[in-house]
């Protein structure tokens, strides 16, 4: 069981640290500890401190391969801490996706939808699922999701879904259009526009309250 303290460490925190340093000793063991340092972007000082803090705690053991070269073996017990860490990360990924899964359906919920509301989805990143399993939560079903670019290959699919072009995207067929990407979105916003989709049905979640620039 882990602490109260461990648990709400951040995913770049201490415990991520040493779960990526011991998938990296299992994944090469003759690995200098500068190569180790680049690979989880911190300081060569702080990686030679991560490795012997793991090393007298039994889960990895260093042996001498010649002069200013070592060979990092992972023991049965970085194994079984190996294999607790990547559980502990996966329930704090998950807790993070059920808050985040929530504050979308909420945000979501502030729109005029019903079961007969059709909505198209842009983007095909992991808040564009969240965005359509926040959806049929919500009672929508008409849902179809068009791909970031412009146009996509006619195998293309998004949960189970073809998967289909922006371009392709008209403006009488949807209620509301729901651009689900985290990052800068000018240019599909742009693109809507100039295929006569009205700035009222365009959604942002998490930014209907932001200003535009």
């Amino acid at each position: 069981m882990r602490s109260t303290n461990e648990h709400h460490e951040g995913l770049n925190s201490s415990f991520y640290r040493e779960l990526r340093l011991l998938e990296e000793v299992e994944g090469t063991p003759d690995l200098s500890q500068r190569k180790l340092a680049r690979s989880l972007g911190i300081a060569l000082g702080v990686a030679n401190i991560l490795v012997r803090k793991v090393a007298k705690k039994g889960y990895i053991r260093i042996s001498q391969r010649g002069w200013r070269r070592w060979a990092y073996v992972l023991t049965p017990a970085g194994m079984a801490r190996k294999l607790q860490l990547t559980m502990e990360y996966i329930e704090n990924i998950l807790d993070h996706y059920r808050k985040v899964r929530l504050m979308l359906r909420e945000d979501l919920s502030r729109l005029p939808l019903s079961s007969e509301s059709r909505v198209a989805i842009v983007g095909t990143s992991g808040l564009a699922e969240l965005t359509y399993l926040a959806l049929l939560e919500l009672g929508v079903r008409e849902i179809d999701v068009y791909s970031q670019e412009p146009t996509v290959q006619s195998d293309q699919r998004f949960l189970g879904m073809a998967l289909q072009g922006l371009q392709s995207l008209r403006a009488e067929d949807y209620s509301k259009v729901v651009i689900a990407l985290a990052g800068d979105t000018d240019s599909q916003r742009a693109q809507l526009t100039a295929q006569d989709v009205e700035e009222v049905q365009i959604v942002e979640p998490f930014r209907q309250s932001a200003p535009r620039r």
